[in-house]
């Protein structure tokens, strides 16, 4: 775990600064680059397979113009997601949720985005990381072997709260408010996560208070990565971990 002074740094998407989002290899290149926290998009195809994906669409990540909810796994396990990276091979493809349990079981904490609003996608994402091992573990925040079940959807929070009230979640949102940590510990959310221009020490206060942790998204820039770090945030999703833990190791 990259941890600069209580602030950890979570490779978004993997290390897609570099390699193409959601792919295994740009997973690979951030746990090999020592960054074992990592940002992932779970979505549902129409044959309800939980695959990793951020976009609905399948045109930006494969040029395929089509939702991932209309088409069949098989249908899209083919399709090269390499966004605009000049870049080949087997390794970028769409993976499976399960494919991800299982290759880096115990080796990462996986931050696991319930990217859409189907119904189905909680309890299908609990039933998988329950059938591979995933639950059931008392672990820290951004431990290597956990897992944190975040959404901009609280619905989807709720619905997977449901499921099991022993895993960690975490709302995302554009800035904290009384209104939403008062959400938040209602429906017994751990973390609540607003974009990092946004951070700041009062607000994270505010959390705290009602014993909510922050984390942030959404860094753009330096900047936002230096108001995130001040604000007394407990890290934040970053696509140049990098370059971020640069930034950092020099402000300590």
């Amino acid at each position: 775990m990259i941890e600069t002074n209580g602030f950890t740094i979570i490779a978004h998407r993997g290390f897609s600064e570099k390699l193409p989002e959601n792919t295994f290899p740009a997973f690979d290149l951030a746990i090999g680059s020592g960054f074992h926290n990592l940002e992932l998009d779970v979505q549902l195809t129409k044959d309800k397979i939980p695959v990793i994906i951020h976009d609905s669409n399948l045109v930006r990540t494969t040029g395929v113009n089509d939702l991932v909810s209309e088409r069949k796994y098989d249908q899209i396990k083919f399709l090269e997601a390499v966004n605009e990276f000049s870049v080949a091979g087997e390794e970028y493809r769409i993976p499976k949720l399960t494919d991800v349990l299982d290759r880096y079981k115990n080796e990462v904490h996986l931050h696991l985005e319930l990217k859409s609003g189907d119904q189905n996608l909680p309890e299908l994402v609990y039933r998988y990381l329950n059938d591979y091992g995933w639950l059931s573990r008392e672990k820290s925040l951004y431990e290597v072997g956990g897992i944190t079940i975040s959404s901009f959807r609280i619905e989807q929070l709720i619905r997977f709260e449901k499921i099991t009230n022993s895993e960690r979640t975490a709302w995302l949102v554009d800035r904290i408010t009384e209104n939403r940590l008062a959400s938040c510990a209602e429906q017994n959310i751990n973390l609540i996560c607003p974009i990092a221009k946004f951070a700041d020490s009062e607000s994270v206060d505010m959390a705290s208070e009602k014993q909510i942790e922050v984390r942030n998204w959404g860094v753009s820039s330096v900047d936002d990565l230096i108001k995130a770090y001040n604000s007394g945030s407990t890290g934040s999703t970053v696509d140049w971990p990098l370059k971020a833990k640069e930034v950092l190791a020099r402000m300590t």
